[in-house]
């Protein structure tokens, strides 16, 4: 097994009967697993850790304590002028949606454990797994807007294809919530089970996965795969730009501090 011991806000555990499942759990539970530059830093890093580890067949992705992911955290940012605006290709992307690339070039199977919110970037993640499982009760959404930013994260390139254009464009435009069996029921995850059922359900489906012959899984996903990385060069750095250019407006900046402040932003069109 790979040292995990340099990634402090990623959990590792192994699971299954003869331990090939890695249960791989973002940990900052006291915000909710929301994305700090630090843990931005670390899940780019830990893909490829774990797809070079021969001990591991299955990765599942999970949040520690009560939530997936609450996204950005955003009160680590008061909403001041943001850097350089870049434009990159797919292989040097810059923020966020690395994120994505990183998470579609891993070989071995993905299935997220969405054992609670899933919200803006961590949706995108949660989405990014292979299989999908949500407990019931959990909270999925794209709630860019609701701080002033345009969804730059992989948003665009996800939705539409799991819900159809325009369930998708309700959801961003919104920045609406729903539950993981509504997500279940739209096709936005695979399955959504019971909080109870939610951990024995996925490693089920793990289990199996492992069992399978390891090349023919991983090259039925890079097929597949092929047509997300493809897609992903026509909107993500179009996408990625726009958040850039948001990050400059003042109603980004008046949207972090009205979450922060927990008001109704005022905005104002700048």
């Amino acid at each position: 097994m790979a040292d995990y011991s340099e990634f402090p806000a990623v959990l590792v555990e192994r699971a299954g009967e003869d331990g090939s499942i890695f249960i791989v759990s973002i940990n900052r539970p006291d915000r909710m697993n929301a994305i700090d530059p630090q843990s931005h830093t670390q899940l780019g890093r830990i893909w490829r850790v774990l797809d070079r580890d021969d001990e591991c067949r299955v990765i599942v992705l999970t949040g520690a304590g009560r939530a997936f992911c609450a996204g950005m955290d955003y009160k680590r940012d008061r909403g001041g002028e943001a850097g350089p605006i870049r434009y990159s290709s797919m292989r040097a992307r810059p923020g966020a949606s690395k994120l994505v690339d990183y998470v579609l070039e891993v070989e071995k199977p993905i299935i997220s454990m969405i054992n609670g919110p899933a919200i803006g970037l961590g949706l995108i993640l949660a989405l990014l797994g292979d299989i999908t499982v949500a407990s019931t009760g959990a909270k999925l959404g794209d709630t860019h807007v609701n701080v002033g930013m345009t969804p730059g994260d992989g948003g665009v390139l996800l939705l539409p294809m799991l819900l159809g254009m325009n369930r998708a464009k309700e959801m961003m435009l919104t920045g609406d919530l729903i539950t993981g069996e509504e997500a279940a029921r739209l096709g936005l995850v695979n399955h959504a089970v019971s909080p109870e059922e939610l951990r024995p359900f996925t490693l089920a489906i793990a289990e199996k996965l492992a069992s399978k012959a390891p090349y023919a899984l991983k090259t039925a996903k890079a097929s597949l795969n092929m047509i997300l990385r493809r897609r992903a060069l026509d909107v993500l750095d179009l996408s990625h730009l726009y958040e850039q250019l948001a990050m400059r407006t003042d109603d980004y900046r008046e949207g972090v501090k009205a979450l922060a402040e927990k008001r109704r932003p005022k905005w104002t069109g700048r």
